[in-house]
């Protein structure tokens, strides 16, 4: 199987961006889908406007493409218009679909049972169905653990910026975690690999660190006061948050995301698997 044609699903997005200009750079005729005509993006790639709730439009999009990237919001974006891409681009007639997943091991049962990875689960089943029906159509899940970059600008992993930081389960936990640049190598070299990571996850990081740690590299671990938190109380606050009123669902996806970062049982598949 040799991909050359790939179509990118949310290519404005937070990765998407990073994934596109690496697969132009690696040599991949790249199209972005957009609802609209977007003003910043690569003008090295195709810009192709689609209707995402659209089936017809999704299909007249994707046919003639190799592989389809998705990096649309996994939890923005409603579970229905993530299924529709799959099923499109199967009757497109697309080699390798590649699902918006990109962070936890989705595979491993104890985070398969937080709510929040559900419509991630969803596509990845979905995917898994059409590909035992139909040899030709393959999937592959990159699992990256947290964006190392992103998660450290926006507090997901350490606060650097103020006086205090929550620490969660000690601090001592070690994960595994990539930088934005380091997903998008890994989906460049899934296409540029497709017969040895055809229909399964791929497992990739840049780095293994605990919480502590990136409060010591940073120079700041002596002004920065710790607030523990366990992981009780964290998956507690979660639940809070979306039986709040009005529901803070951001609150809910943060700390259940953080429950499967920071929780040791969730991690080990992960971390053996980057040895």
């Amino acid at each position: 199987m040799a991909i050359k044609k790939v179509a990118i699903a949310g290519a404005t997005g937070n990765l998407g961006p990073r994934v596109l200009t690496t697969l132009l750079d690696a040599g991949f005729e790249v199209t972005a889908l957009s609802r609209s005509s977007p003003h910043q993006i690569d003008a090295r790639a195709k810009v192709q406007v689609v209707d995402y709730a659209s089936r017809d439009s999704l299909v007249a999009a994707l046919s003639g493409q190799d592989a389809v990237v998705s990096t649309l919001n996994a939890w923005a974006v409603p579970r229905d218009i993530h299924l529709l891409l799959v099923d499109a681009a199967h009757a497109a007639g697309v080699k390798r679909f590649l699902p918006s997943e990109y962070g936890s091991d989705t595979s491993h049962p104890l985070v398969a049972k937080l709510p929040v990875f559900g419509d991630k689960i969803a596509v990845v089943d979905r995917l898994k169905e059409i590909a035992a029906k139909d040899s030709a159509f393959t999937w592959t899940s990159v699992v990256n653990g947290p964006f190392f970059d992103w998660g450290l600008q926006n507090g997901l992993l350490v606060s650097l910026k103020g006086s205090s930081s929550q620490i969660f389960n000690g601090g001592d936990v070690r994960f595994s975690t990539t930088t934005v640049a380091g997903i998008a190598r890994a989906v460049a070299g899934v296409l540029q690999h497709p017969d040895e990571t055809k229909n399964r996850y791929v497992y990739v990081a840049e780095a293994e660190v605990t919480q502590h740690e990136l409060l010591r590299w940073s120079g700041r671990a002596n002004q920065i006061k710790e607030e523990h938190i366990s992981l009780e109380e964290l998956e507690q606050g979660a639940y809070a948050g979306v039986n709040a009123t009005p529901p803070d669902l951001r609150a809910f996806a943060v700390g259940l995301i953080r429950r499967a970062i920071f929780d040791s049982a969730m991690i080990e598949n992960l971390v053996k698997q980057n040895v």
